[in-house]
């Protein structure tokens, strides 16, 4: 089953049992993908592998696992997810037949956060008796395509989204000027709301792991698809707000970025505000 499938590297001697390992430590992330494969439970159910993550994109550290598409036979009526761990590699699968696979990809373009469809388009293909995974990488690129077409330059934010961040802000000024000891704690929660919010407002998935990264780092950008924010000054913005060190340079950096946002999105007065809609009930 290895050398048929995955080949085997040869390389080193066995690594340190339950610690994973950096790419291209002892043996090779191929062979030890190889050796769970040929004791896969469902094997004989199994039509293509695609493996994904770091250690195939680059730069994996000791904390990462290797990500598994395992593509099951389209008669298979169940899905499973796992971890193992083979010769101290985190190997991280997830068992689904095609149709379930498609039905993830519709979900996340939903949802605005294609992480299934980035897995598959930057995935390598190490198995695929019947097409479905060239397949399936082909949907999940041309469905981040779409993506990218409906992206928006400009933030469309409505008016009760943008009293939310001012809101925010009246809030995080409030426990600054009280010293609270809580005010680290509610700064990140409103950061993280407030970006998540413009990357929603322009229709652009959001991942907070990856959101530095795209502001300052070409490789993050490279490895998970990433494209430039539509406005430099905000995403400087972004930047210094996650970086600041001082309270002062927090709050600093926070009001420039909520004003930044709000003005990219037509402006805000609170002096005036107000919000109608039809009864839920």
């Amino acid at each position: 089953m290895r050398s048929a499938v995955l080949g085997s590297s040869g390389m080193g001697a066995k690594p340190t049992e339950g610690k994973p390992q950096p790419h291209g430590a002892a043996g090779g992330w191929e062979e030890k993908l190889a050796a769970f494969l040929s004791g896969f439970e469902h094997i004989d159910d199994v039509v293509g592998v695609l493996a994904c993550g770091s250690y195939v994109t680059g730069s994996p550290t000791a904390h990462s696992d290797l990500d598994v598409h395992i593509v099951l036979d389209d008669r298979a009526a169940y899905r499973e997810r796992g971890n193992k761990i083979v010769g101290g590699l985190l190997i991280e699968y997830f068992a689904n037949p095609p149709r379930q696979i498609l039905r993830y990809f519709e979900d996340d373009f939903r949802n605005v956060n294609p992480c299934s469809q980035t897995q598959f388009a930057t995935g390598r293909i190490l198995m695929d008796k019947t097409g479905d995974v060239a397949a399936l990488k082909e949907k999940a690129l041309a469905m981040l395509d779409t993506l990218r077409e409906s992206e928006k330059a400009k933030p469309a934010m409505s008016e009760l989204a943008k009293y939310g961040l001012w809101d925010m802000l009246d809030d995080l000024q409030d426990a600054h000027e009280r010293d609270r000891p809580d005010f680290d704690f509610l700064y990140f929660n409103f950061l993280d709301r407030m970006v998540a919010s413009y990357m929603r407002s322009l229709n652009r998935p959001y991942n907070a792991k990856t959101m530095l990264g795209n502001i300052t780092d070409s490789a993050v950008k490279e490895k998970y698809l990433l494209r430039e924010l539509p406005d430099a000054e905000i995403g400087s913005l972004i930047a210094q707000s996650i970086t600041a060190a001082s309270r002062a340079e927090k709050l600093d950096a926070y009001e420039k970025l909520t004003s930044a946002i709000l003005e990219s999105a037509g402006g805000f007065r609170i002096d005036g505000f107000k919000f109608k809609s039809d009864l839920d009930a």
